[in-house]
């Protein structure tokens, strides 16, 4: 399967769609813009030149998405106008555009050196994506001090920060990237921003491989869940089933809809036989997650 982004007018997308399905692929996501409509999907390798010939005729634009299909936490210390790092809108858009789904978290505490520090939530919002970008500033004593904070995390971490060392070990560390007054507009940025995506895509690719070993890929899970619960489509969310390397982020409250999401047919089985279903720390998400991955 290989994993792509269609962007293209709002005209002839639903044929668009209906190819990708014939074709045995999945919709991963779908973001309307007015006129505009932008759809992650993945269809087999063998399949490319149909669907490269449908986009054509539509007048779209077929793009790779090697992040599709994945959750992505982007995390500054501060959403503080005076800490937080211009960069962090810049690296969380263009995440965007290699197809992950980005979630910003601003710590509370984490500011200063020997102050900073996570709070339980953070620590288990952050721990809920498949990947976590940490974005550090310019000075080493303080970067490296912070660098302490991941400790908490249990998946896998990408930091960032201007000086040069040697990061714990597990984390993927891209320099010369610190905080920086406005946006990014000087020659080089957009390789500093590919340097973050490449590490980012390293460790998904990782991830990934890990999780090729259970049987009923995520994006057949979201098609199941959209198909048998029907209130999925009143929700008011641009994502309401978010789909992650691992399971799937499905925005309905557990309380009401925890049994429901569990009685879903996949195959033979039911989704609470091969998933983990459990309330996300997010009020009103439930998460789903392969059994035995975590």
């Amino acid at each position: 399967m290989i994993p792509l982004i269609f962007n293209g007018g709002v005209y002839g997308h639903q044929e668009f769609e209906d190819l990708v399905y014939d074709l045995g692929g999945f919709v991963i996501q779908k973001n309307f813009a007015q006129t505009e409509v932008t759809i992650f999907f993945i269809v087999p390798e063998e399949d490319l030149e149909r669907v490269k010939e449908k986009a054509l005729e539509l007048k779209a634009e077929l793009k790779n998405a090697p992040l599709a299909g994945s959750e992505i936490a982007v995390v500054v210390p501060t959403i503080s106008i005076y800490h937080l790092p211009h960069h962090s809108c810049d690296i969380a858009e263009y995440l965007r555009r290699k197809g992950a789904k980005t979630n910003m978290v601003g710590l509370s505490r984490g500011v200063g050196k020997r102050l900073a520090r996570l709070t339980a939530f953070e620590r288990d919002l952050i721990n809920e994506h498949d990947v976590a970008v940490f974005l550090f500033g310019n000075f080493r004593e303080c970067v490296t001090e912070k660098m302490k904070l991941l400790r908490e995390i249990t998946v896998p971490v990408v930091a960032t920060g201007f000086p040069k060392i040697s990061p714990p070990e597990g984390v993927e560390y891209v320099p010369n990237l610190g905080r920086i007054v406005g946006k990014f507009s000087r020659e080089g940025d957009i390789d500093l921003l590919e340097n973050v995506a490449k590490a980012v895509e390293r460790l998904v690719d990782k991830k990934r491989r890990v999780f090729e070993r259970f049987e009923v890929p995520p994006y057949y899970l979201k098609s199941e869940v959209e198909n048998q619960i029907p209130e999925i489509n009143e929700s008011t969310s641009p994502a309401p089933i978010t789909v992650k390397l691992d399971g799937l982020r499905i925005k309905l409250p557990y309380e009401k809809f925890g049994e429901k999401i569990r009685n879903v047919r996949i195959l033979d089985f039911k989704l609470g036989d091969i998933c983990n279903v459990f309330p996300s720390v997010v009020e009103g998400q439930t998460l789903v997650r392969f059994a035995g991955s975590w």
